[in-house]
């Protein structure tokens, strides 16, 4: 089945972002208010573009970008010189083992990253909360670690995730980040823009 272009999406996307009540009439499958915007990699800066433009019409949306997260929590812990050092010295692999891992650990119940999410709005229901930077943030942040994690803190406002690649229907609700890599299963968002021209053809 043909997929929609990105400016029809955007105009329902737009639709939807206008307002918390807009968003939530769109139900999810639980209780949560969870949703997924997903597109191809190659649309990225237009996706910032449209990111921009939603939030200049609709001031209760709160962005968060996990990579400039990320990049805030390793400057305030004093480790960006090291770390800018070390990116030329070691394996990418043994840094994110040794170094991003631990510092930037989103497993543990308390740390910096969640602490950020919690600090930075009130889950009042009156916000949107939307998250970006996810293609720029792996492997350091895994999104579906993120979603899961957010369950907790969220259970009022909606959260929505601008992700770069596919959340699909296999056996199971599937995130494919860059639409070639297997980021995990996530069960408990909803699509929120179609993206095949078929409701039941996602």
């Amino acid at each position: 089945m043909a997929e929609r272009s990105l400016n029809e999406r955007f105009i329902d996307l737009e639709d939807r972002m206008i307002s918390v009540e807009a968003l939530t009439k769109y139900g999810t499958a639980n209780d949560l208010r969870f949703y997924i915007f997903d597109y191809a990699p190659k649309d990225e800066l237009l996706v910032r573009k449209e990111v921009k433009k939603l939030k200049d019409r609709n001031p209760s949306i709160v962005e968060f970008d996990l990579y400039e997260m990320m990049l805030d929590i390793i400057e305030s812990e004093g480790y960006m010189d090291d770390v800018l050092r070390m990116e030329t010295e070691y394996d990418k692999d043994l840094l994110l083992r040794e170094v991003f891992q631990p510092l930037l650990s989103v497993e543990e119940e308390e740390n910096a990253f969640l602490d950020k999410f919690k600090n930075g709005v009130a889950d009042d229901g009156e916000s949107i909360v939307l998250i970006t930077g996810v293609g720029k943030a792996f492997p350091i942040i895994r999104s579906h670690t993120i979603l899961n994690n957010l369950q907790s803190i969220f259970r009022r406002n909606p959260v929505v995730m601008m992700y770069p690649g596919r959340y699909e229907i296999k056996e199971k609700m599937t995130l494919k980040l860059f639409e070639r890599l297997d980021d995990d299963n996530y069960y408990r968002a909803f699509p929120l823009v179609e993206r095949r021209t078929a409701e039941n053809d996602y």
